[in-house]
């Protein structure tokens, strides 16, 4: 998050150094500067970029906290499966009685959904990431 923001306060002192040159060797005061029109799209879509890929990362966040829950969830069913019949397993609002193996099913297909759905965002945040250094 925090190297985000350092990266866009770089491009941006960049063009704010490039733009002091010109203050320097033109004699032009700080309220004469203009930024090209082509530089503040460039910042205004760094921003953009990089709101997108904070908002990705919040949820790769909460993505990967679920895995976790799913993976606690898969070691206590291996372990209380001696002990126990069935196992409650909650579908939306309700809870359901299921044997171990089938709440295993059940974890492992939310799993291998939010596997999928890590991977979808991962590849979302190099592809930030990739248009954010071709803005530099």
């Amino acid at each position: 998050e925090y190297g985000e923001f350092q990266t866009f306060q770089h491009y941006f002192k960049r063009i704010n150094l490039s733009v002091r040159s010109m203050v320097d060797q033109q004699g032009v005061s700080d309220h004469e500067i203009h930024i090209k029109y082509e530089d503040q799209e460039k910042i205004n879509q760094f921003a953009r970029y990089n709101s997108k890929l904070l908002d990705i990362k919040d949820e790769l966040v909460t993505k990967n906290k679920e895995m976790q829950n799913l993976n606690d969830a898969t070691q206590d069913v291996e372990e209380l499966e001696l002990s126990e019949d069935s196992f409650p397993f909650q579908l939306g609002e309700v809870y359901v009685e299921m044997t171990a193996d089938q709440t295993k099913e059940m974890i492992d297909t939310y799993k291998g959904k939010l596997n999928d759905e890590i991977k979808a965002l991962n590849n979302k945040t190099t592809e930030l990431e990739s248009l954010m250094k071709g803005l530099k």
